[in-house]
């Protein structure tokens, strides 16, 4: 197994726990329109198709003298069959000296036989504890509508009975999403960086070193079996309930319509999924400076650029503790859509 594979595999892994840590965007009162989205009885609920070529919202600039970080604020679900207009990045790149992804790289050292022992690890601690069957470690009344998601979207798979509780909790995410016209994983900012390498511009892609990364998958490995259960509950709940929101939230990113965003209620229910993969304070820690580096990185290249662009979570963007609040608070000039 090679090095930057199992530094994907351990980042893979708490990349749901940095997600999930994020600043969320204010809870506001749903609008009319979500309102109805949220009451579409299940069996009506349609997949969302966003036809043409779209951009996306405006860019968020901050500015500080004559240095400009361009902001390009994204959102996970997206639409699955959404074209994607570059023009805008591509103008943007023309401008820039670096491009600032959302999230660093992660790192195992240069160690082939911890490489080894990380991918053994992961294969392990996609078993359930104890080899038990979801049927066994799940409440009845949870199994019965987690089987009631399978049923409706993916009947022909068993594959989450051998699965523990937290991992199939992704896994029926990513199959209703798929069914619901959803793109569980942002592509958005692959095809920035795919755009900044054929215009020439730097990366700063930063990486995380992980020390100890067996013994950090073991940590997420230790999570309670109710802390898991509370996981694999909060995903059936958002899936049961907030669906419609969610295909109105990657449909308005997906025309610009940032104000439409901003009224869409936000329900974060990825705490308890956070509580069972940050188990120990070393894992708190490395999310939390996955987390923190990326102001440092756009502060630096702000610093240091006369053009700069950044992509990142509009989670994290929005908000009273939003990474554009804190923008505000140090001095910088932030203005956006």
């Amino acid at each position: 197994m090679r090095r930057e594979v199992a530094g994907r595999v351990v980042g893979a892994v708490l990349m749901a726990g940095v997600a999930g840590m994020a600043s969320a965007a204010v809870a506001r009162a749903p609008s009319a329109a979500a309102a109805a989205a949220a009451t579409v009885p299940p069996d009506t609920i349609q997949e969302v198709v966003v036809e043409g070529s779209h951009e996306g919202p405006r860019m968020w600039t901050v500015r500080q003298g004559n240095h400009t970080l361009w902001i390009l604020g994204t959102i996970t679900p997206l639409p699955k069959k959404m074209t994607w207009d570059p023009r805008a990045v591509q103008e943007v790149l023309r401008q820039s000296q670096e491009v600032v992804p959302a999230w660093p790289s992660f790192g195992v050292g240069a160690n082939p036989i911890t490489a080894l022992r990380v991918y053994i690890e992961w294969r392990r601690l996609q078993k359930p504890p104890d080899q038990v069957p979801l049927r066994t470690a799940l409440p009845p009344p949870l199994y019965a509508r987690v089987e009631a998601l399978r049923l409706r979207y993916d009947p022909h798979d068993r594959k989450l009975e051998n699965m523990r509780p937290m991992l199939a909790a992704r896994t029926l995410m990513a199959r209703v999403f798929d069914r619901a016209g959803l793109a569980l994983h942002n592509e958005v900012q692959q095809s920035v960086l795919q755009l900044a390498r054929e215009q020439g511009v730097r990366v700063r892609q930063d990486k995380l070193r992980i020390e100890q990364p067996v013994d950090v998958l073991r940590d997420v490995g230790t999570a309670a079996p109710q802390q898991e259960v509370a996981c694999l509950e909060s995903v059936v709940t958002l899936l049961e309930t907030d669906l419609p929101i969610m295909q109105a939230r990657a449909r308005a990113w997906a025309l610009g319509d940032v104000a439409q965003l901003r009224q869409l209620p936000h329900t974060d229910n990825r705490s308890a999924c956070v509580g069972a993969i940050s188990t120990t304070e070393r894992v708190r820690a490395l999310v939390a400076r996955a987390q923190d580096d990326w102001i440092l990185a756009v502060t630096e290249a702000l610093r240091r650029n006369q053009g700069t662009l950044a992509v990142q979570s509009m989670d994290r963007l929005l908000g009273p503790d939003g990474s554009l609040e804190l923008l505000r608070r140090r001095g910088y000039e932030v203005e956006g859509p």
